[in-house]
């Protein structure tokens, strides 16, 4: 009963703004280095929010690429769309603009990488 009135209360301040709950990480203003994170020894992507109209743009120096997916299942590739720029490559950089609101991810089609942490999840709104 306790540890109900607790979560409670807890979830009521968070509700009313006095403490933050984890939200996704805004549009970033310099590019992402697009990198197998385990493989880097860095944590996975964060997820983002973005504003149909607004760009990312991910940058990598080892072969990579760049597709956009409504899933985030790495082997639906029928749901990819290719990126321009963002062509499987040794070194590269492309630019993902966001042109609907929803559910998005950024995912790297080479090989296994997206099943490594290749992948980036975009929550979009509609334009402001």
């Amino acid at each position: 009963m306790k540890v109900t009135i607790c979560a409670a209360i807890l979830l009521a301040i968070c509700a009313a703004g006095f403490l933050p709950l984890a939200t996704p990480a805004a549009v970033p203003a310099g590019p992402i280095t697009w990198v197998i994170p385990f493989a880097a020894n860095l944590p996975p992507y964060e997820a983002g929010t973005a504003a149909v109209g607004d760009t990312v743009t991910y940058t990598w120096s080892r072969f990579h690429g760049v597709v956009l997916s409504s899933s985030p299942d790495c082997t639906a590739r029928t749901l990819f769309q290719q990126i321009p720029g963002g062509a499987d490559s040794a070194s590269g950089a492309a630019n993902v603009t966001f042109t609907a609101p929803g559910t998005f991810y950024v995912i790297c089609p080479v090989g296994t990488h997206c099943a490594q942490g290749q992948i980036q999840k975009w929550t979009v709104s509609p334009a402001a």
